[in-house]
């Protein structure tokens, strides 16, 4: 048992019994006993000083179709964060009586950038609009040092009812102030041990020689380890997280291609389509707990930063300690397409507006690394990441009043990875392997008064009361189901 650390035990303590079991079990004075109120102060401060120029040169030259217009400017940025726990935070009574610091840092950036757009055609036979454009942004991060972002784009509209569009760029992502300076804190987590005997085949080739070796070196057989069957292992244990000073930026390449059709012949109507392809490299990744234990073994070897951040007793060999930060680790690509089609049209004067509009995409390819040595997945129905997905609105307006239907949907979705099924087949019943699509239905009503400074508005979201999946708290649906709300907006402006 842990010895407390919060009072000192004995008559005249003021301790009050916690009944956690039966209906209306714990008292106030059994809540208020192990319950306290915190007091964190947290402030956050951003200076930003922004100075622009833009214009053209056609007061010195022109090209066929106009003048080239350009930007240019400067940015000076400086973010700044001052966390001071309560004191009980400090002195390490909760939290699994890990202490927590005050933290605090700052940041600067100065940043210079420059845009060109140069209309080489327009209006002319076969080229109703050809351009081309340009940027480039450096900058100088105190945290990080200099970066590099600009991308190049074209348009080119044979007709005025279609434009193709392409673009191509390179991007990067500063760590932000709270991965760079979050204060160190406790918690606790519960993990699986990979060494166990019983999970040596769910990790990579590397984990079983890992494991016998790490084992070994505290004198224990790898063989017999098998802490998942030994009472003695709780299976939770304590933790630290924190900052990392050491990130650098993330840098993505994008290119995207698509075209927008407005044709003339069917007024009010536009559609258009983008394909993409993103690369992201040395991406800001915060591993959690059990990733970073089994990391640490199944790499080519132990000498690995990951067994650096876990711990285990000496005794037992049990892991009983963990440091979780964000690290450039990740690695992504992804490509697929949009599409989005809107479409207005008044059937007589009589009837209002009606405006149709539908977002959709198509997820063609999905790959991403979360950490060095971890599987990587290559698949087009991840959770969270279905091939199609698709938002449809209808809305029509008359005078005052706004009526609108929606349908939100997406494709089903994989309950386990791909690496999951492969280490362990048997893992659920085939049926369960994938989570059902999404479809869930909105309407919304409003209705304009006293000359539009005034908004009344009620709806239903998740019309017909779809609940998440069993095993999952929030997915594919709210786990609100049905939910019904009303209200009131108002302009003061002009009173």
């Amino acid at each position: 048992s842990v010895p407390t650390t919060t009072f000192v035990p004995g008559p005249g303590s003021g301790c009050a019994p916690l009944n956690l079991f039966g209906e209306n079990g714990v008292s106030d004075e059994a809540l208020a006993f192990v319950m306290t109120d915190l007091a964190n102060e947290v402030k956050l401060t951003q200076h930003v000083v922004t100075a622009s120029v833009t214009g053209d040169f056609g007061a010195y030259f022109t090209l066929p179709g106009g003048p080239i217009s350009f930007s240019v400017g400067g940015e000076y940025r400086k973010e700044s964060s001052d966390f001071t726990p309560d004191q009980l935070l400090q002195d390490g009574v909760i939290l699994d009586r890990v202490a927590v610091s005050a933290q605090g840092g700052s940041f600067d950036v100065w940043e210079g950038f420059a845009e060109l757009q140069a209309p080489v055609l327009r209006d002319v036979p076969g080229a109703h609009l050809l351009q081309f454009g340009a940027a480039i942004r450096l900058s100088d991060y105190s945290s990080v040092g200099t970066t590099t972002t600009w991308k190049v784009d074209g348009t080119y509209a044979p007709v005025r009812d279609v434009r193709l569009r392409a673009t191509y760029s390179e991007s990067v992502r500063a760590p932000d102030i709270n991965e760079l300076f979050t204060a160190q804190s406790g918690f606790a987590a519960r993990v699986i041990d990979p060494c166990d005997v019983v999970n040596l085949g769910a990790g990579t080739d590397s984990r079983g020689p890992n494991c016998a070796a790490l084992l070994s070196g505290l004198g224990i057989d790898a063989a017999t380890y098998n802490p998942s069957s030994n009472p003695a292992w709780r299976g939770s244990i304590s933790g630290l997280s924190l900052g990392n000073l050491s990130l650098q930026e993330e840098t993505a390449k994008t290119w995207t291609a698509g075209a927008v059709f407005t044709p003339s012949f069917v007024p009010r109507l536009m559609v258009s389509f983008d394909w993409y392809d993103i690369k992201l490299q040395n991406a800001i990744s915060s591993p959690s707990a059990q990733e970073i234990i089994d990391l640490c073994v199944d790499q080519p070897s132990l000498n690995n930063p990951f067994c650096n951040n876990v711990s285990r007793n000496a005794a037992t060999g049990f892991l009983n300690g963990f440091l979780v930060a964000p690290a450039n680790v990740s690695r992504f690509r992804s490509s697929g397409a949009d599409v989005a089609v809107n479409y207005s049209f008044e059937p007589t004067a009589d009837m209002g507006l009606f405006n149709l509009h539908f977002a959709g995409g198509y997820l063609d390819k999905l790959s991403f690394i979360a950490t060095p040595g971890a599987a990587q997945t290559v698949e087009r129905e991840e959770v969270f990441a279905p091939k199609w997905s698709g938002n449809f609105d209808l809305t029509w307006t008359k005078g005052n009043l706004t009526a609108n239907y929606g349908i939100s949907y997406f494709s089903k979705t994989r309950r386990f990875s791909a690496a999951e099924i492969l280490a362990n087949p048997d893992i659920a019943d085939s049926k369960y392997f994938y989570i059902r699509e999404k479809w869930e239905h909105d309407i919304r009503l409003a209705v304009d008064a006293y000359d539009d400074r005034v908004t009344f508005y009620g709806g239903v979201n998740n019309l017909f009361d779809r609940r998440p999946v069993l095993d999952e708290f929030n997915y594919p649906v709210s786990f609100r189901g049905r939910f019904v709300y009303f209200g009131i907006k108002a302009s003061l402006s002009g009173v």
